[in-house]
């Protein structure tokens, strides 16, 4: 990710934060094939002063045979939203687009254990409003779910994280920023961008 330093992120908690809030990412590895990726729920845990994520692939997909000690890179998107250039106090002035991402790189760590696998699936269960219960289906069934999947985990090495969220304007264009989001309704973006401005504002 190219990071500029007015908007690099390094707070781990709101790191994680983000992660835990839009855990629906990108794992992309790299193969003898080339570039592959899948779109897929992780599960993110703080591990020290780092984190470690969790997930898992159909059995059937072919970036499966990267699990065990391939590199990986997995991309988070948080809040995001256009930023009209009529928005800002100072003009003349051209659009934009404010957000939030994070990217974690590391190798990953297949999971062969039906118990590990079987905790991160409930604990992906926490996003069904019915409260799906893993251990509530018939065993063979609930066997057979587990086996056509592969469960990964992938720590750490290194952590890209950026909250563009109009730092590099004045208070007063970021008070125009605000002021248009909220119009559209758009208050996570427009949240974030309010916590950038100092407190005396």
């Amino acid at each position: 990710m190219y990071l500029r330093p007015a908007f690099a992120e390094t707070d781990i908690d709101r790191i994680v934060a983000l992660v835990e809030t839009h855990p629906f990412g990108v794992l992309v590895t790299h193969g003898k094939e080339g570039m592959s990726a899948s779109h897929i729920p992780f599960i993110v845990a703080r591990e020290g002063d780092t984190m470690v994520l969790e997930g898992h692939l159909g059995r059937a997909n072919p970036q499966c045979a990267h699990l065990a000690g391939g590199t990986a890179l997995a991309i988070f998107t948080g809040p995001h939203a256009y930023v009209a250039p009529g928005w800002y106090a100072t003009q003349p002035a051209v659009p934009t687009w404010d957000y939030a991402a994070v990217h974690v790189h590391g190798v990953l760590e297949a999971v062969e254990e039906e118990a590990a696998t079987a905790a991160m699936l409930r604990a992906l269960a926490k996003h069904d409003p019915a409260g799906f219960d893993l251990d509530a289906l018939e065993p063979r069934f609930r066997a057979g779910m587990v086996a056509g999947i592969r469960a990964f985990r992938l720590p750490a090495q290194r952590i890209e994280a950026q909250w563009k969220m109009s730092q590099n304007r004045s208070a007063a264009d970021r008070h125009g920023v605000i002021a248009g989001l909220r119009a559209q309704e758009n208050h996570a973006v427009a949240d974030m961008v309010a916590a950038t401005l100092p407190a005396s504002i």
